[in-house]
């Protein structure tokens, strides 16, 4: 609970900071929830609105700030009336082909108008500690900029001590509250889980008092005084957050036994041990010593959710323990129930009940189970080996390859089908080698794995959920997924097997190296590179993008050195979706790494002006890449007023789009000239209805020949 003498500060009273809550683990997320409860409550007659999401370190590829910030909008744009132009800019987006995902930009400036338009809005973060540390200063910075223009909204945040002080660089008067339980929630705990003991005669009142008195005495070993807080560190708050978790563990293991001596044993190796580590441990050994196959169970489990490369939910594990190997089709009597699961782990996993997610109890376990290579053998080819299995079954190969998601008959079909390679790269085996080739090379066009893969990709390319596969169904689909994912043993074995035009294209216009490349998949590329039947420079057919054109726009530098070392890739290549160079892409996105590299180089021109007469020094002002900004403003003879198709110029975009840093760099840099206003749209931002009717006119003109590289 929040610390009565600190929790009783009104969170919706504390003005100019951020809430800053300590969270306990005795249930997943359980003092978030109580106040998001409370929130949520008080919305009904208050008339606020809450938004609220966690983080899961499993879940990190995810999580991304793009995708994080989509959700808090989902969530506000359904509790008032819709501004007008968050309408505008869904409708001008599902106009284009597919539909095209918001940038973050996009969905930032949405965000703000839909506070604006709420009389008061809370967001709540939990776990904001399993955040991937790349994305945590944008988040908090994304935070920052809605809280300075929206006075009504408020921010509660949770998680771990190490992200405190970036929370103080972006909100300099965060509320901090440290939480702990007090004696009397454990002495309660403690009662509860007493007066529950399945084996009363093993009990006696001395043994009672005695498991009460040690425990209660432990953990007080690891509190101070209400008004004797050190001074916060890691360690310290670390130890507060899991002391009602080692509390529930010590006391599983004391209930475990049988007799009061046994009992009594066990105490006194509790009062020995050393925290969580030792509770683990012990844990671990009760498990293993459980009749039948519970042991068997309960550590297939425990790898399944601790190696999976998301959170998996409890159908999907119940079917992927199902699976056996080496059968031909799943055997739905050999599917466990989910409570076997759950009780065969001994309190070692929970399911969130708004997900039905599985989940480790504790992230400290993920920690403990990392750390013991030997506790599972080899478990991503045992993970892959399920996956290929179940993606081989008949009933599988029959699902009609058109379908957008799964059928909810087969609900491990997804996590198979996207995750396969991951888990196979990572532990690939002759068995893991042997699966793979008889799911890629009987059909892979037609399978359904094939098409949620790709239809991932077309996703996570902004291109919208509603891929089509049909027009790529070039028999090139296999050998492309396992580019894609890095299997270069597979690939390698493909090549082996059977003529391929190696530079055709496939599914979304990629070819062998372009999808390597795009996925960042050093080993392939460099496969690829050394085979003379491989053109380096081969664009794909749908954005005339080459895979140097990926690797810069998706920030792989390893790859974009190795095609470099080639000397028939061209560094300026230019694309067709929208005049693109690979430095261009690379400052857009914010690839200092690439934007450095290409710098270096004598052939590539920093002042090319692409389709939307945009430099690299607009793009990354008008995104907000400081670090690019400050590397094009070191290059000699840098033309920084070159006007785009808006009549813009960086300083302008930077303006226009809430950059004020790079503002400020640019006006310091010198030779800058004032904005100048757009004399067509009549604002320095026109809408997007306008842009892509130029885009097509561009386009047109590109391919007529109307343009060309100056």
């Amino acid at each position: 609970m929040l610390r009565e003498s600190r929790s009783r500060q009104d969170v919706s009273k504390v003005s100019g900071g951020v809430p800053w809550e300590k969270r306990i683990p005795l249930t997943a997320r359980n003092t978030s929830s109580l106040v998001i409860d409370r929130l949520c409550d008080r919305a009904k007659q208050d008339n606020i609105a809450v938004a609220c999401l966690y983080y899961d370190f499993q879940a990190q590829e995810e999580q991304t700030i793009t995708n994080m910030i989509g959700v808090i909008l989902k969530q506000l744009v359904g509790m008032g009336d819709i501004p007008g132009n968050v309408r505008e800019a869904f409708h001008e987006g599902k106009k284009q082909i597919g539909g095209r995902r918001p940038r973050l930009e996009d969905l930032m400036r949405m965000l703000k108008a839909v506070v604006a338009s709420l009389p008061q809005v809370f967001i709540c973060i939990d776990a904001l500690d399993e955040c991937r540390p790349k994305n945590l200063p944008e988040l908090l910075e994304s935070l920052r900029d809605i809280f300075q223009e929206c006075s009504g909204m408020r921010i509660f945040l949770t998680g771990r001590p190490h992200v405190r002080e970036a929370i103080r660089r972006y909100f300099a008067k965060a509320v901090v509250i440290p939480i702990s339980p007090n004696p009397d929630d454990i002495r309660n705990y403690l009662d509860m889980r007493l007066d529950r003991d399945d084996e009363p005669e093993a009990m006696s009142h001395d043994l009672r008092a005695d498991i009460k008195r040690t425990l209660l005495e432990k953990m007080s070993d690891m509190c101070v005084g209400e008004s004797d807080f050190p001074p916060i560190n890691d360690a310290y708050l670390l130890t507060i957050m899991c002391r009602f978790l080692l509390v529930s563990l010590n006391i599983d293991a004391i209930l475990g036994e049988m007799t009061i001596r046994q009992r009594r044993k066990k105490l006194e190796e509790m009062a020995r041990g050393n925290g969580l580590s030792d509770a683990y441990t012990e844990t671990l050994t009760r498990l293993k010593a459980q009749k039948g196959n519970r042991p068997i169970l309960g550590l297939k489990v425990l790898m399944w959710v601790s190696c999976s490369q998301r959170p998996l939910r409890s159908r999907e594990l119940c079917y992927a323990l199902g699976v056996e190997m080496g059968s031909t089709e799943l055997d739905l009597e050999n599917v466990p129930a989910l409570k076997t699961l759950l009780s065969s782990c001994l309190g070692l996993v929970t399911v969130e009940a708004s997900s039905s997610t599985i989940r480790l109890v504790h992230f400290t376990l993920q920690e403990y189970l990392s750390n013991d290579p030997i506790l599972f053998d080899n478990p991503h080819s045992t993970i892959a080996e399920v996956c290929l299995t179940h993606l081989n079954f008949g009933s599988v190969r029959s699902v009609s390859p058109t379908l957008h998601k799964a059928p909810p008959t087969m609900p491990f079909l997804e996590y198979a089908s996207l995750y396969w390679g991951e888990h196979a790269r990572r532990g690939m085996t002759e068995n893991v080698k042997r699966l793979s080739l008889s799911l890629l090379l009987e059909g892979f066009d037609q399978h359904i794995s094939a098409q949620l893969l790709f239809s991932r990709y077309h996703y996570e390319r902004g291109w919208g959920s509603d891929f089509n596969g049909e027009e790529g169904r070039t028999g090139l689909a296999g050998l492309h997924a396992v580019a894609s994912l890095g299997l270069v043993e597979v690939v390698a074995a493909l090549l082996e097997m059977k003529g391929w035009d190696i530079n055709a294209a496939g599914w979304m216009g990629g070819t062998l190296l372009t999808w390597a490349a795009e996925r960042g998949q050093e080993t392939v590329v460099k496969m690829l590179l050394e085979r003379k039947d491989v053109n380096p420079d081969q664009p794909d057919t749908h954005n005339n993008r080459t895979a140097l054109g990926w690797a810069a726009a998706l920030g792989h530098l390893r790859v974009a050195k190795l095609l470099l070392e080639r000397k028939d890739v061209n560094p300026d290549h230019i694309d067709t979706g929208g005049g693109r160079t690979p430095l261009s892409m690379a400052a857009q996105n914010g690839r200092e790494e690439i934007v450095k590299f290409l710098l270096e180089r004598k052939d590539v021109n920093p002042n090319y002006a692409d389709g939307f007469s945009r430099t690299p020094l607009a793009w990354a002002a008008l995104r907000g890449h400081e670090g690019v900004v400050k590397m094009l403003l070191e290059i000699k003879n840098i033309r920084t007023d070159t006007l785009d198709y808006t009549h813009q110029t960086p300083l302008s975009l930077a303006r226009s789009h809430g950059h004020p840093g790079i503002a400020e760099l640019l006006l310091e840099w010198g030779n800058v000239k004032s904005d100048v206003a757009d004399p067509v749209a009549g604002s320095p931002r026109p809408r997007l209805k306008r842009a892509l009717e130029w885009v097509t006119a561009w386009g047109a003109r590109w391919r007529g020949g109307g343009y060309a590289r100056t």
